[in-house]
């Protein structure tokens, strides 16, 4: 990644665009959330019109900006409109994205910016500011501000933060380096309310929350060839969609906490023929995104996702198989 490279270029293409549109991932997570905030704010600076769209998902509740904010979450909805610039962001692909469909069934060819933090990224953009080192995206933007010289706000600074707040666990997953430290330093010296930020996004487990992963814990399998641990998420176990990404998310990272096992996978039936696959490791000598490639999927060397078609099927023995 080269911000001096890059950077400009982005600032050029924002200052020409009328319409811009900002794209998240499905099931959008404080990195995502942050990095939209962060850019929208930026945006507004600019005068510019912009539409935040991410499939599947209405309304995205932010509680450590302590505001809410409305997203498109169907492709149709913004046919209606013309877009000369794309900017998505948090995004490996453009069918996470939502718009691998809608691209090819619009019949002109907007400018695509692609900001990401995730190895397996594709580089779909005309612009592809991408840093797999990054401890999040968030963290990324935070860089590009400041080679800019952007201004922002005390909750900006706060959305910033929960993005690396979030993709480090607070400041325990392997991708956590200096950089990640001094940036939330700066930040903080910006307004970022570390406090509440973290508590937002590590202590927000309900009585409910808790005692879901207490059934899901009792799944919990070790492969003695692989040496990798799993657990299944059935589907009647979610009730909703906060407890969809917060459990999943939530369980992925405290299997990461296991000593004595190479890596530990979850397993959820995510819809009635689609299986979701989380993958988390600490080891250095092993990539879990190489083995999420192989289903499609990608991320991280050491948190990875992918999803498959399939069923989650216990057997009257209690094992669970995939049919």
């Amino acid at each position: 990644m080269s911000i001096s490279l890059f950077g400009p270029k982005i600032q050029s293409a924002l200052a020409e665009s009328t319409n811009v549109l900002l794209v998240i991932h499905q099931q959008p997570d404080a990195d995502a959330l942050g990095s939209l905030i962060a850019i929208t704010d930026w945006l507004d600076q600019l005068n510019k019109n912009h539409t935040g769209y991410c499939l599947g998902t209405s309304l995205a509740e932010c509680l450590f900006v302590d505001q809410t904010r409305q997203l498109i979450d169907r492709p149709d909805l913004i046919n209606h409109q013309k877009f000369d610039t794309v900017l998505v962001l948090d995004c490996g692909d453009l069918k996470y994205a939502g718009l691998q469909d809608w691209m090819t069934q619009i019949n002109y060819q907007p400018q695509i910016i692609n900001i990401d933090h995730h190895a397996s990224n594709q580089y779909f953009g005309h612009i592809n500011l991408v840093d797999s080192n990054a401890a999040s995206t968030t963290e990324i933007i935070y860089q590009l501000f400041k080679f800019l010289k952007i201004k922002f706000s005390a909750p900006t600074a706060s959305a910033l933060l929960a993005g690396i707040i979030n993709d480090t666990y607070g400041f325990t997953n392997p991708n956590t380096s200096a950089k990640s430290l001094d940036i939330t330093s700066q930040l903080i010296k910006a307004g970022a309310k570390l406090g509440k930020v973290s508590d937002s996004i590590l202590k927000n487990k309900s009585l409910a929350d808790l005692q879901l992963w207490g059934t899901i814990l009792t799944r919990l399998s070790h492969n003695p060839n692989l040496n990798i641990a799993t657990t299944i998420i059935a589907g009647q176990d979610i009730q909703n969609d906060r407890q969809n990404l917060e459990v999943t998310e939530g369980i992925a990272n405290f299997l990461n906490n296991l000593s004595g096992v190479d890596a530990a996978m979850i397993l959820k039936q995510e819809g009635p023929d689609l299986i979701k696959g989380s993958l988390r490791t600490n080891s250095d000598l092993i990539d879990v995104s190489a083995l999420a490639k192989v289903f499609g999927g990608g991320g991280h060397k050491k948190a990875a996702g992918f999803r498959i078609k399939g069923k989650l099927i216990q057997t009257e023995q209690g094992h669970w198989q995939i049919m």
